[in-house]
């Protein structure tokens, strides 16, 4: 995959959370501040005036640095970092080797910034499952990205605003989990 193919893939999701704005909002309202889905959309619609093109590095540190300035809440600098991140590792021509080492400093970067392990409630629930499935040459589609969402209704929160709802939170998705779906199905998708 080339630079303007993840280009478009990345200005496409400002109608991806258009779309699923109202619903990232419920999930929030449910076991947070009711904000996720208005953040995520105001980072998204920013995008194509700020994407950097000249390569495909330059291309993910802008998509980096426009959420960090434009996501409000926790998503706005773990999405940021983690966009920065996957720029120091991304080549020109994206193969599946280098996807593993995109997904890899993804998972890192969320798991340092946010101080998350896996079964917290959190998107790194999603984008960790997806990092390892990608790891081992499995098939990941969106709805298995779907499904590793959906695998965070059966946990209690422990991180984030979500925590203070304690077993409150189980039988709803984590809105970042959700958030998540989309932006990896926007770097993995039809690979």
């Amino acid at each position: 995959m080339d630079v303007h193919e993840m280009k478009e893939r990345f200005i496409r999701l400002g109608e991806v959370f258009e779309d699923q704005a109202s619903l990232l909002t419920e999930l929030d309202r449910a076991i947070g501040d009711g904000d996720h889905g208005v953040n995520m959309l105001r980072g998204f619609q920013a995008l194509p005036s700020k994407l950097n093109d000249s390569s495909m590095a330059e291309l993910f540190k802008s998509i980096g640095m426009t959420l960090m300035s434009q996501v409000g809440g926790a998503s706005g600098p773990l999405y940021g970092f983690s966009f920065v991140k996957m720029a120091q590792v991304v080549h020109d021509e994206i193969d599946r080797a280098n996807l593993k080492e995109i997904l890899q400093a993804f998972s890192d970067a969320v798991a340092q910034r946010g101080k998350v392990t896996l079964n917290e409630k959190t998107m790194f629930d999603v984008i960790e499952r997806a990092r390892q499935a990608v790891a081992e040459d499995q098939t990941v589609s969106l709805k298995r990205l779907q499904s590793f969402a959906d695998e965070t209704k059966e946990i209690e929160a422990t991180k984030g605003r979500a925590a203070y709802f304690k077993e409150e939170s189980l039988g709803h998705i984590d809105p970042g989990a959700q958030s998540s779906v989309y932006i990896l199905n926007a770097l993995i998708g039809d690979e």
